[in-house]
C-alpha cells in the first residue's frame, strides 16, 4: 500500500540505485539559476555513458531530486524509468478547501508503449485504491508543454472491479487525449545571480 514521503530528505528504497539510468536528465525541464534545460532535451552535462560531467558540483535541483521509483517501495521494481519508459515523481496536490498539501504521484509516459510496462497497471491501481492522488503526465514534443490530468476518478470503477483490461484501456485513452492537446513552446526564465528558481 502506498506510503507518503513528505520530508525534505526522503528515505530511499534499499537496493534501488540510479546506476546508468538518467531519464530525469532528459525527460524533465530544469529551470535553476545554475542549469536550464527543456523537457525532452538531453542535459548538456550528460555524458555518452549516461554519467554526469558535473556530478560533484551539480545544482541543488539535481542533488535533491529522486524519482518515485527510488522513493516509494510500492512502485514496482520493474518500473525503473530507463527500463519501463515510465517516470514516477512525487506530486503534492493542494486542497482547494483549506490550501493544505496532500502527497500524491505523477507518472510520465515516455514512450507510446509505456502503458504496457510490466507492473504499471498494478502500481497505479494500488495508489488509486489507497486514495493517493494520481496524475498522468503526457509530454508534448521536446521543448514544449505537457498535459497532465488527475486520473483517480476515471479509474475508480476499473480498480474496484479489478478489471485490468479496462484500466489499461482508460490509460491509453487518457494518453491519446494528452498527446492531441495543444502544446506550447516552453520559454525558461533567466535568473539573475541569487534569484530563486
Amino acid at each position: 500500500m502506498p506510503e507518503s514521503a513528505t520530508t525534505a530528505e526522503p528515505e530511499l528504497v534499499a537496493g534501488r540505485e540510479c546506476g546508468t539510468c538518467n531519464v530525469c536528465c532528459v525527460a524533465l525541464t530544469i529551470n535553476d539559476p545554475e542549469l536550464q534545460k527543456l523537457q525532452g532535451h538531453r542535459c548538456p552535462n550528460a555524458l555518452p555513458d549516461n554519467s554526469c560531467a558535473i556530478y560533484a558540483t551539480r545544482p541543488q535541483t539535481c542533488r535533491t531530486f529522486y524519482c518515485g521509483w527510488r522513493r516509494f517501495k510500492w512502485i514496482r521494481e520493474t518500473l525503473r524509468p530507463d527500463v519501463s519508459g515510465v517516470l514516477f515523481r512525487q506530486h503534492n496536490e493542494i486542497s482547494e478547501a483549506d490550501r493544505t498539501y496532500r502527497p500524491g504521484v505523477v507518472f510520465t509516459l515516455l514512450t507510446g508503449n509505456a502503458v504496457n510496462a510490466d507492473g504499471l497497471a498494478e502500481t497505479v491501481a494500488a495508489a488509486v485504491f489507497a486514495d493517493v492522488p494520481v496524475y498522468m503526465h503526457v509530454p508534448g514534443p521536446p521543448g514544449h508543454t505537457a498535459s497532465q490530468t488527475r486520473i483517480n476518478e476515471a479509474l475508480s470503477e476499473a480498480v474496484l472491479t479489478r478489471n485490468k483490461p479496462a484500466l489499461l484501456h482508460i490509460l491509453r485513452r487518457i494518453r491519446k487525449i494528452g498527446r492531441a492537446a495543444r502544446h506550447e513552446r516552453l520559454v525558461l526564465t533567466r535568473h539573475a545571480d541569487g534569484d530563486a528558481p
